[in-house]
C-alpha cells in the first residue's frame, strides 16, 4: 500500500500531531525509554493476566522465584538465590534472598509464595493459567476436585439417568451424550480404566445395564474427587505440595519430573502477590497508589488508553543492575500511528505485534530492524459446541481449503512459515507428527458434501472474530475470501476490542475466532496441555477422553507403565513406545531418564496430531517471525545471543525484560 516510509509520515501526520498534543497534557519527567505496548492493559494482577501487554508490564513490577536473563535467554536466580534437586528430580529446596523486598519494604518471604499460589489454584479466582502450577503435588486436586465432582453430581448423573430410560443405545448417541456432557473432565483424572473403555466405545451399542455399571462408576468417584480435594485442602501448602518450614526457604513436591519447571518459575503466575494489599483493596489492589510489587520497576502512574509510567523500585534486591530510571509503555492500537511515533522518536522501541506487517519488507532493509524465529502460532478457535461446526468433516473441510503459502508470501512479510502443526519448530528433542493438513480443495469439498452441504448448500453464514487490529483483518479477509472460492460457504470477518473479544471468547459467543499462543516455557506442553476437556485456555468446547489421557500420561509417564496396552491400541505409533518403555524397566538411571524424556514427547506427538490432524477444533496458520524496531541508543534487548563456544541461541519466547535493558545518554537526546 505504500512505497516509502516518508508516504506514511505525511499520510499520518495528523495523527501524530493529535497523539503529540495527548503527550504534551502530562507533565512527568520524560521516561528513559518509551515503548509501544498494544493494547490497554486489562489488569496488572500476575495471577489473572493473560494477554501480552500485560504480561510485558507485569514481568517488570513482579519477580518470581527465578527469572528470564535476557543477556543468556535461560533462567537464573530471582527471589530465590539458589536450589537443590533431590535425586529423582520431583523434590526442590529454594533458599530466598534475605535483601527481596516488596516496594512498600516488606520482606518477601516463603509463605508469600504459599499464598499466592494457593490463590492462583482457588477455582473463585478463576485463573486461566492455575494449570500452570499442577505439575505440583496435590495442586490440581485442589483447584478442580470439587468442581468435578460437582458435575458429576449435579449435570452428568441426571443426565445419565435419563439417558438409561432410552437403553439400549448407540454408540453415536453415547458419544454426543459424552460430548454434550464433558463427561471427559472428571474421568481424565480419575484414570479408572473399566470407565474410560466405555467412554471410548464407538461402535455397536451401550445397554441398560452397563449405563447403570457407569454411573454406579461415577458415583464412586465422586465419592474419591471429594476425599482426594479435602485431602488437598487441608495439607497443600502445610506440608505436602508447596511448604514454607521459614520464611526464606521454600520446599516445592512435584508429582514427576517436570523439565521445563524452573521456566514455570519465571512465569508471571506463578510470581508472588502481596496478601495485605490484596486484603486491604480487594479487586483494586493493583491500581496506582494500592500496588505493591516486588519486581525491578514499581508503578508510578497509569493514563489510562495513553500510557503506564514504570520506575525503579528503590527496594529491588538487584536494583544496582537495574539501569532504567523510568519507562513508559504507551497504550495505542493504532499500528500506523505507532510506526510514525518510532520515525519521529517519541517512542524508543516498537516490538514485532504492534506494527503493520505490510511494511515489514520495507522496515527489516532499517539498521536498526533486527528479526527471529520464535515459538508463537497463529491459529483459529472453532466453537464445536455450535452447528455446524460440531461436524469434523466441517472442520476439516475448513483446515483443508486454506492456503497458507499464499498468506505467509503475500500478507505477511518476515519469511513467517505456514503451519501445519501447533507447536512450533525450534524445541530441542521434539518432532511434531506428520501432518495431511496441507491444501486440497477437492479433499475439502468432497468433506463438506458428505457433511450435506455440497457446493457450500445451505451451509449457515459463520462469523470469524479477531481482536481489532490492522494485520488480523487483513488476514481475516483473506481467510474468509479463500474459503468463499473454495468450498462456496459464506463467512463474515468482524473485530472486537481486546477486553470484548476475551469475554465474548470466554461465553463461547462466537463461532470461529482468531488467537495467537507463545510458549510459555520452551517445550511442546505448553501449547498443548491448554486443549485438555475444559481447560481454560481450551474455549472450543472440545473434548477427548483419548487425548486428556495422553496429556495426563505426558505429565507423569510412570502411569503408563501400569496396563499400557489398551492405550496403545489407540495409537498411530505404539511400536515406538512400547521401545521406550522397555529401555525404562532394563536400562540404567540415566538410560532411563532419557528414555523417559523421549517418552514425554512422543506422548504429546500422538496428541498432537489427534488435535491437528483428526478433530481439528484449530486450525493452525502460521508460525510467527518476529521483528523489532529499536534505537541505537537501546542496549540489552535480543532477538538471539553469541554463545561463548561461537554458537547462536534465538530468542524463542522474544522476551524483552526490562530489568536487563538500557540506554545511552539521557532521554533528552531522543531525535
Amino acid at each position: 500500500m505504500y512505497r516509502t516510509l516518508f508516504g506514511i509520515l505525511s499520510v499520518f501526520a495528523a495523527a501524530l500531531l493529535l497523539v503529540a498534543l495527548t503527550f504534551s497534557s502530562t507533565v512527568e519527567v520524560p521516561a528513559d525509554l518509551r515503548i509501544a505496548n498494544g493494547t490497554e492493559p486489562k489488569t496488572l494482577d500476575p495471577g489473572i493476566m493473560t494477554g501480552i501487554p500485560e504480561h510485558a508490564i507485569g514481568d517488570a513490577l513482579f519477580e518470581g522465584l527465578t527469572r528470564f536473563d535476557g543477556n543468556t535467554l535461560k533462567q537464573v536466580p530471582g527471589v530465590a538465590s539458589s536450589w537443590e534437586l533431590s535425586p529423582d528430580g520431583t523434590l526442590y529446596t529454594f533458599k530466598l534472598r534475605p535483601d527481596a523486598r516488596w516496594s512498600d519494604g516488606h520482606p518477601v518471604t516463603a509463605s508469600d509464595f504459599v499464598y499466592s499460589w494457593k490463590r492462583l489454584l482457588d477455582p473463585k479466582v478463576g485463573s486461566e493459567y492455575a494449570y500452570m502450577l499442577f505439575p505440583l503435588e496435590l495442586a490440581e486436586a485442589y483447584s478442580t476436585y470439587a468442581g468435578h465432582a460437582a458435575s458429576i453430581g449435579d449435570r452428568i448423573l441426571p443426565a445419565l439417568a435419563s439417558l438409561e430410560q432410552s437403553a439400549p443405545i448407540d454408540a453415536k448417541t453415547w458419544q454426543a451424550f459424552v460430548r454434550d456432557q464433558h463427561v471427559n473432565a472428571p474421568l481424565r483424572v480419575l484414570g479408572d480404566g473399566a470407565l474410560e473403555n466405555l467412554l471410548a466405545r464407538r461402535t455397536g451399542s451401550i445397554s441398560a445395564a452397563e449405563l447403570a455399571a457407569f454411573a454406579r462408576g461415577l458415583e464412586r468417584g465422586q465419592s474419591r474427587l471429594l476425599a482426594e480435594n479435602a485431602e488437598a485442602r487441608a495439607h497443600f501448602g502445610v506440608d505436602r505440595g508447596v511448604m514454607a518450614p521459614d520464611e526464606k526457604t521454600l520446599v516445592v513436591k512435584l508429582r514427576a519430573p517436570t523439565p521445563y519447571f524452573l521456566q514455570v518459575l519465571s512465569h508471571e503466575s506463578s510470581m508472588p502477590v502481596p496478601r495485605w494489599a490484596l486484603e486491604a483493596h480487594g479487586d483494586s489492589w493493583f491500581l496506582p497508589g494500592n500496588i505493591v510489587s516486588n519486581g525491578p520497576f514499581r508503578l508510578a502512574s497509569w493514563l489510562v488508553n495513553d500510557h503506564i509510567r514504570l520506575e525503579k523500585n528503590p527496594y529491588y534486591w538487584g536494583r544496582s543492575e537495574v539501569r532504567l530510571e523510568r519507562v513508559d509503555m504507551l497504550s495505542n492500537d493504532n499500528m500506523m500511528t505507532n510506526v510514525n511515533l518510532y520515525l519521529t522518536g517519541a517512542i524508543d522501541l516498537l516490538p514485532h505485534s504492534y506494527y503493520p506487517q505490510e511494511l515489514a519488507p520495507e522496515l527489516r532493509k532499517r539498521s536498526d530492524f533486527t528479526q527471529s524465529p520464535t515459538l508463537i502460532v497463529y491459529f483459529y478457535r472453532l466453537n464445536v459446541t455450535k452447528k455446524p461446526l460440531d461436524d469434523k468433516r466441517v472442520r476439516k473441510a475448513l483446515n483443508l481449503a486454506i492456503d497458507r503459502d499464499s498468506i505467509t508470501k503475500n500478507v505477511l512479510g518476515l519469511g513467517q512459515k505456514p503451519a501445519y502443526t501447533l507447536v512450533p519448530p525450534g524445541i530441542p528433542g521434539y518432532v511434531p507428527p506428520a501432518s495431511a493438513t496441507e491444501r486440497n480443495v477437492a479433499e475439502a469439498r468432497r468433506l463438506l458434501a458428505e457433511a450435506g452441504f455440497p457446493d457450500g448448500k445451505g451451509f449457515p453464514r459463520l462469523g470469524l472474530l479477531y481482536n481489532t487490529n490492522e494485520d488480523h483483518k487483513r488476514i481475516a479477509e483473506v481467510v474468509t475470501d479463500q474459503w468463499r472460492r473454495a468450498l462456496g460457504i459464506d463467512v463474515t470477518a468482524y473485530n472486537q476490542e481486546w477486553q470484548s473479544y476475551l469475554e465474548t471468547t470466554r461465553a463461547f459467543k462466537y463461532d470461529i475466532a482468531r488467537y495467537g499462543w507463545g510458549a510459555d516455557y520452551v517445550d511442546p506442553n505448553s501449547f498443548l496441555d491448554m486443549f485438555v476437556t475444559n481447560g481454560p485456555n481450551n474455549q472450543t468446547g472440545w473434548s477427548s477422553a483419548l487425548y486428556d489421557r495422553l496429556i495426563q500420561l505426558a505429565g507423569d509417564v510412570s502411569l503408563l507403565s501400569r496396563d499400557p496396552e489398551p492405550l496403545l491400541a489407540q495409537l498411530r505409533e505404539p511400536e515406538p513406545i512400547r521401545e521406550l518403555l522397555h529401555r525404562i524397566e532394563v536400562g540404567a538411571p540415566a538410560e532411563g531418564q532419557r528414555a523417559r524424556e523421549e517418552l514425554r514427547f512422543r506422548l504429546l506427538r500422538e496428541a498432537e496430531a489427534i488435535l491437528v490432524d483428526d478433530e481439528c477444533p484449530i486450525i493452525p496458520v502460521f508460525f510467527y517471525t518476529v521483528g523489532m524496531l529499536a534505537r541505537p541508543r537501546v542496549h540489552g534487548v535480543a532477538m538471539q545471543v553469541r554463545l561463548a563456544d561461537g554458537s547462536v541461541l534465538q530468542n524463542l519466547q522474544d522476551r524483552q525484560p526490562l530489568r536487563d535493558i538500557w540506554v545511552d545518554g539521557p532521554h533528552a537526546e531522543r531525535p
